[in-house]
């Protein structure tokens, strides 16, 4: 239980962190201290390929690439970009870049060309870190942009030739003789990140030394009682999400599995080859965990733990998935987002978790839930946007005033966007997003709401709902559906199992669309956007 007053739920007392250390210095010293206790023990695994990387060996190649970040001049205050597929040399390029008192900035892989660019014209880095297969792809938008002096490619062998190897940048020094560079710890930014927000085109999330450093010690905190569970993440690490995990998961000595992408069969291979303990999930892959007859195929009695964030869970999604994972102790969710430095609140204590929720508030965090349209505090169960305040928030973002401005309101709470409420305990539960909700004849429809009653309906694999425009109602609710593997699935059997269990304004007005699957960005949110433009060429389509 987390206590509460004045409509403001506590996570309890702010933790003590190294304020005054480079996060590079933390990792390093954690590290260090990993490898004294236990020299060969392994830190990460790449689940494809079998080829596996000690404590010792990245720290060793982390001081290297490091110093050999330093002889090309990278210091205090750069900005050096990495994008890349999921590989080791990209954790120990990102760390050492960190210790050198640069700031990293992830980018997707899947960036078009102008987002690419919206990107670099936000974080303006001077250096960029990047793939083979990434150059091959986007070298001449790198060249193009006039903040890119060095561009620095992981594996292969460049064929550009100004293009730097990351094997020939590492010049091999002492661990004991790397010196780490100084920072100011509240202001120097350690990662920027990239989120919408609440609205709008992506802006760059400015996390500083102390949100990350406070987010690792939460992690440990939270952690503890584990410490040799071997992880399985699948999260791409230009997100948030996949790059704080990952790292932090290493900061606590977890053996950390990874993947570059899903295919079923070899994630379930992954967690029974490697008798994998913990799954670090986005929604999509606890359901398909709960939906799939594979998982039958495989032996995944190691599972204990389940972590998913990104999106909220039902508790029905929640519970077929337990059914596929024996040993499971359950499904945990965290809640937060890139302005947070990650998770703001999550389950403290398994055997008293509430299924479905979102858990209480980390230490330091104060939460509260607020009107929608009259900005006051609300009590214990009623829903209204989410507000959060703490170590973790964010210092602003970059080069934009004036969306800083707009996201914190006048008692300096980060408004998340994020409809909501907290029960008697001060357990939060995520309804949805604000901006996506429907409006149907100004009554509000929350799209995660209808799609869990979608979720339920036999022959329904996955949904995903929108508002269609409509002149009279103001949106109608529109669903698509896809059907399950040799489901006779009609679009009158979802509208009538729709209507059974909602109410009428919840109802789908705006009909059943069939398609082979959901648009999704690579944490698992569903892009309602994609969505809403199909809708609207299919009513242009009509006219």
């Amino acid at each position: 239980m987390a206590a509460i007053h004045n409509k403001v739920v506590y996570g309890g007392p702010a933790l003590c962190i190294p304020a005054h250390l480079n996060f590079g210095q933390h990792i390093l010293d954690t590290f260090k201290t990993i490898c004294e206790e236990e020299a060969d023990r392994v830190a990460i695994i790449n689940g494809e390929t079998g080829e596996n990387t000690t404590y010792i060996k990245l720290l060793q190649d982390l001081v290297d690439f490091g110093t050999g970040l330093k002889k090309l001049g990278v210091k205090r205050g750069d900005i050096v970009a990495l994008c890349s597929e999921n590989r080791t040399e990209y954790l120990v390029a990102g760390i050492a870049a960190i210790t050198c008192g640069a700031c990293i900035t992830p980018l997707s892989t899947h960036y078009t060309k102008d987002e690419m660019i919206h990107a670099l014209n936000i974080s303006k880095p001077n250096i960029l870190i990047s793939s083979e297969v990434v150059n091959q792809a986007s070298y001449s938008t790198f060249k193009s942009s006039p903040f890119i002096k060095t561009v620095i490619q992981l594996n292969g062998v460049p064929k550009e030739s100004n293009v730097l190897s990351y094997k020939d940048i590492a010049i091999p020094t002492s661990i004991q003789d790397y010196e780490v560079a100084d920072v100011q710890g509240w202001t120097d930014v350690c990662y920027l990140l990239y989120s919408s927000g609440t609205t709008g085109l992506p802006k760059g999330v400015m996390l500083t030394h102390v949100n990350v450093l406070y987010s690792v010690s939460n992690f440990s905190v939270e952690d503890g009682s584990y410490p040799d569970l071997i992880l399985l993440t699948i999260v791409p690490w230009y997100h948030a999400y996949g790059l704080m995990s990952t790292v932090n998961y290493l900061a606590c000595k977890k053996k950390l599995v990874y993947l570059t992408g899903f295919n079923p069969h070899t994630y379930l291979n992954a967690i029974q080859e490697y008798k994998v303990n913990v799954l670090l999930a986005v929604p999509p892959i606890v359901v398909y965990l709960g939906k799939s007859p594979l998982t039958s195929k495989y032996d995944l009695s190691s599972v204990l733990i389940v972590f998913c964030g990104a999106a909220p869970l039902t508790s029905e999604t929640i519970s077929d998935a337990l059914k596929s994972l024996p040993s499971c102790l359950g499904v945990f969710q965290a809640y937060g987002m890139t302005e947070t430095s990650l998770a703001a609140t999550t389950d403290k204590d398994f055997e008293k978790s509430k299924s479905g929720s979102a858990g209480y508030p980390i230490n330091g965090v104060k939460a509260k839930v607020v009107d929608i349209e009259t900005r006051q505090k609300l009590d214990c169960y009623e829903s209204g946007e989410v507000c959060l305040k703490g170590p973790v928030t964010m210092k602003g973002y970059a080069g934009n005033d004036a969306a800083t401005r707009d996201i914190f309101d006048e008692e300096g709470y980060l408004k998340t966007g994020d409809i909501g409420y907290y029960d008697k305990d001060g357990c939060f539960f995520v309804i949805d997003r604000l901006k996506e909700l429907i409006k149907y004849k100004s009554n509000q429809v929350p799209p995660a709401e209808v799609e869990s009653v979608l979720l339920e309906c036999p022959g329904v694999a996955e949904c995903a709902v929108v508002g269609a425009p409509d002149e009279a109602a103001g949106e109608l609710p529109t669903a698509f559906v896809v059907p399950k593997q040799n489901a006779r699935l009609t679009h009158k059997e979802v509208i009538e199992f729709a209507a059974s269990r909602l109410s009428y304004h919840k109802r789908l007005h705006g009909g059943v669309i069939f398609v082979d699957s959901i648009p999704k960005n690579p944490s698992g949110k569903i892009l309602r956007r994609v969505l809403r433009q199909q809708l609207a060429q299919k009513q242009k389509s009509k006219i």
